[in-house]
């Protein structure tokens, strides 16, 4: 779809800039290069503590690879602490994965289309007290297999590593993780911990957001 046709859809897709769009879509063609592969799969995207940009990060990639690589993508949002995907996204969902898991309801009648092409979202629905246990392997992995069919590309937003679990089961399920660290302010410790509570996922990126360039970045690009 053209730039002048995605423009007449609302705030969800002018919220990344152009520039923005370029980074998040080099972020996603990175994967493809790094894992060997001519798709991602299932992806991971979480922060070490609250506050550190990971729903924008996932938010941002699969606005820019369902418009600029036209590739259906679903978008999950995993934080049952703070869910925040479907109100970005102006849908508003009873149902979600929660209740997929919990067997309540069809995987094939959660996922809500959006007012971009191609991006598909998923809220987190309602899981029961005990809803570690049907987090666990394979539980998801079953169930990512299973919509992977119909969305090549599938995000996780998932909670804080330091301060919840559900990222730690969503990492030893998905192909790739992305944890996203605030640039300069989250601490060196802070990071080293959250790795080691990842250890089981199979290949983990760190992704430096808000970096602050104390020089311009055309100086940069010629040293």
């Amino acid at each position: 779809m053209s730039e002048i046709a995605l423009s007449q859809y609302d705030g969800l897709y002018k919220w990344l800039t152009p520039r923005a769009r370029k980074l998040f879509l080099g972020i996603y063609e990175n994967l493809l290069v790094t894992s060997n592969a001519s798709e991602v799969g299932t992806l991971l995207i979480c922060s070490a503590n609250p506050g550190e940009g990971a729903t924008s990060v996932a938010l941002g990639i699969a606005l820019a690879v369902s418009t600029q690589r036209n590739i259906p993508v679903l978008l999950i949002d995993g934080n049952y602490h703070d869910p925040q995907i479907c109100n970005m996204c102006r849908t508003n969902g009873p149902a979600g994965v929660g209740d997929i898991l919990a067997g309540r309801i069809d995987v094939d009648t959660v996922a809500q289309s959006t007012m971009v092409p191609s991006l598909s979202v998923m809220g987190t629905g309602v899981l029961p007290a005990s809803h570690i246990s049907l987090l666990e392997p394979p539980s998801l992995r079953n169930l990512l297999k299973k919509m992977n069919q119909q969305y090549p590309l599938i995000i996780i937003d998932g909670p804080a590593v330091n301060n919840y679990p559900e990222s730690v089961l969503y990492g030893a399920q998905v192909d790739r993780v992305l944890l996203v660290v605030h640039s300069g302010v989250t601490r060196i410790p802070v990071v080293t911990a959250a790795l080691s509570r990842l250890s089981a996922s199979k290949r983990i990126e760190i992704i430096l957001n808000r970096r602050i360039y104390p020089i311009p970045p055309s100086i940069y690009r010629r040293l």
